[in-house]
């Protein structure tokens, strides 16, 4: 049996070397690396000096649309190349054309197929899907839109979620909707 001894010096081997070589690396590496940092970050600014930053960048642009006599939005839109004039309706869930905007786009009754269904406050609505190739409002244009043609007769094509969405945001401040995109 070997016998430990408190007060004998310990070794100094390859293991004992290595291990000093080892802490000594660490230590250089840190210091390097504070260093590095403290340049990079540049002489220390009180606070109130560093100006705020943006946390997401503003909107490219705006769009304001002022409300009718009613209150409502309305908004005269290109689509395909042809005037439509919309109500921008948040409680719609997708872009509505009436069957008369839609055949003026080209689309007629015998080249619709009405296979979806929408529950409004007058009832169970019939509508058939199609495309918009493209929907343009002043500056704001939007490609390959989804949206239903009804087919019974309505008095006004429908702007609605689906086209609000597509957007960066929406506000309305009073009697004004702002799009912004």
């Amino acid at each position: 049996m070997s016998a430990f001894h408190q007060d004998s010096e310990p070794r100094s081997g390859l293991l004992g070397h290595s291990m000093k070589l080892a802490a000594a690396v660490i230590v250089s590496g840190l210091a390097v690396v504070f260093l590095v940092d403290r340049e990079e970050a540049g002489p220390a600014v009180p606070q109130a000096a560093v100006p705020a930053r943006v946390a997401a960048a503003a909107p490219t642009s705006e769009l304001v649309l002022q409300a009718g006599a009613h209150g409502h939005f309305m908004a005269e839109a290109t689509v395909n190349g042809q005037t439509i004039e919309f109500l921008v309706d948040t409680g719609a869930s997708s872009i509505y054309l009436t069957p008369d905007d839609a055949a003026r786009l080209g689309w007629t009754p015998s080249r619709l197929t009405y296979s979806e269904r929408y529950a409004t406050a007058s009832g169970v609505v019939h509508a058939a899907p199609v495309t918009l190739r493209s929907l343009r409002i002043g500056q704001l244009e939007l490609y390959d839109l989804p949206a239903s043609v009804g087919e019974a007769p309505g008095s006004l094509s429908l702007l609605g979620m689906s086209f609000l969405k597509r957007l960066e945001s929406y506000e309305v401040r009073g009697d004004r909707l702002i799009l912004s995109w």
